[in-house]
Order: C-alpha cells, then structure tokens, then sequence
C-alpha cells in the first residue's frame, strides 16, 4: 500500500530554510523567547526538538539555558521526519529522522525534562494531534514538560482583512479545511494534553496585531509564507492546473497582498503556547 500524501506545504530547500530560520526571529520576538516562563530552567538538563528543520531552536535554547550557568552539562536532541535540513555542523546538538507518529526508539523514553514542539499544524491533520501528545508524553522524564507553540487561524475567520488580502486568505483557509488541518490548534492542543494524563497545563495566547515595532517583519514573513504556499496550494484546491495557471495567478494573488501590506495590513494570526507536565512519579 502506497503512503499516504503528505499534507505539508512547504520545500525543505535552502531557501525555505532560510525563511524558516526568520520566521524562528520573529515567533522569539512575539512569544517572549525560546523557553516560556512556566517551565522551571533549573530542572532542564535534557531537551528535544520536534521537527526540528535547521535546529535553530535548539541552539537558542542553549543559549537561554547556559546563560547563567554554562557549568552544567546538557544534552539536546532534534528530531524531524527528513534530515533535509539539517545543519552541516551541529555542536553540542545530537539530530535524528523520526516520525512523530511512529513511537519513539526505547532509548528515547522518559529521558527529555523538556520536549519543544512548534508549527506542526500544517503538516499533522487535527485528529492527529492526540497521538502525537501520547507519543511524546513517552519520551518525557517524570517531571518533564511539554512546550508546543502553535498558529490559531481563528482571528481570520473573526477579523476584517484588507480587501486585497481576502481572496489569498480565502484560499487557504479552503486549503486547511479540505485538509484537515486543525483551525485552533491550541485549544486542540489542551485536550489532548488532558486526555494524555499531563498536568499542570497552561495556554496563553500571543498576538501579531499590536506589536507596531514588528510590523514589517510581520508583513514580510506573511507575504513570504503566501510566496512559497500559493503555488501549491491551487494546484491542490483545484483553483489552477497548468504551470501557466498557477504562474499567472499566484502573481496576481502576491501583488494584491503586497498591495495590502502597503496600506498597514498585518493578517490577525495568534501564536498560542501550550505547556504540560508529565506526572512524577508517572502514573500509567
């Protein structure tokens, strides 16, 4: 049996990882930095990445971790589903290819204190998400925390947008709901977090709208999301089929966006961090 198509929409060239490692600047800079506050940095001597593309996060949160006490030693290990992106050299960062919906190598379980999950909820359709929690809840020590920052799409749904931006974000929200892709993962999020026995769960919600000193990196990072996703999105949503279609067309759906980014146009997409807690001792 073939597998099934993948669902993500996005490369994993070089240029994709180089948005992608921009897009790591400006989600720092909206959420308030690479480990949220409610997670105890005394007790994190082990880390994990989930789809970790470049390992960019990682290697903030070495930063953030050896701040104040480089003396202590630490392991940090990120996991994709393909090492396409992985760096070159990657210091002090063990990488490894790995499913999420496949259970984790033995050697993995109850040894991270802290497990980082950020932007899977374009690739992992919403009914999903339990498992991938139950899987990584294995991997989790006793104590150990749970940290998944994820898009809410509601604020497009609930938001006015300029109206040369409505027709691209119409067209994904027709992509997300064909595919199955959860519109408030957050919220998602926090049951099965709940239906997978950790505690102590916490949910706040970041806001793009609001921060005037990020604005045009805002603008820029949406602008270029739409650049790299549109193509493949009509070919996917039925909306174009030949390369002229889809050349045309996306040109035309770029331009306009551009043209309401001109007039201070900022898409009302919230970041929502998700923290969790394994039972100690772990109840089974």
């Amino acid at each position: 049996m073939s597998e099934p198509a993948e669902i993500y929409p996005l490369g994993r060239d070089t240029t994709e990882s180089t948005r992608l490692n921009e897009q790591h600047k400006l989600i720092m800079d909206i959420v308030g930095g690479s480990i949220d506050k409610t997670v105890p940095l005394d007790n994190v001597h082990s880390v994990a990445d989930i789809a970790t593309g470049t390992g960019v996060w990682l290697r903030d949160a070495q930063k953030a971790l050896n701040k104040d006490s480089d003396e202590h030693q630490r392991y940090y290990h990120g996991f994709d589903i393909s090492a396409a992106q992985f760096p070159i050299t990657s210091e002090g960062i063990e990488l490894s290819v790995q499913d999420v919906l496949k259970p984790f190598p033995p050697e993995h379980h109850n040894r991270y204190d802290l497990v980082h999950v950020r932007l899977l909820v374009t690739a992992i359709k919403e009914p999903e998400l339990q498992a991938v929690v139950s899987n990584l809840r294995t991997i989790l020590k006793p104590g150990g925390f749970l940290q998944w920052i994820e898009i809410d799409f509601t604020g497009l749904y609930e938001t006015p947008v300029h109206p040369k931006a409505a027709e691209a974000v119409k067209l994904w929200l027709q992509f997300i709901e064909q595919h199955g892709i959860s519109q408030c993962a957050p919220k998602t999020l926090q049951v099965a977090y709940e239906k997978a026995g950790l505690v102590n769960t916490t949910s706040r919600t970041s806001f793009i709208r609001g921060h005037e000193d990020l604005t045009s990196r805002a603008q820029a990072w949406q602008l270029e999301f739409f650049a790299t996703v549109v193509p493949l999105v009509l070919r996917r949503t039925g909306q174009a089929t030949t390369d002229e279609e889809v050349s045309k067309k996306t040109l035309e759906l770029i331009k306009d966006v551009e043209l309401a980014c001109a007039a201070g146009e900022v898409l009302d997409l919230r970041f929502g961090t998700v923290v969790g807690q394994k039972p100690s001792p772990d109840v089974l």
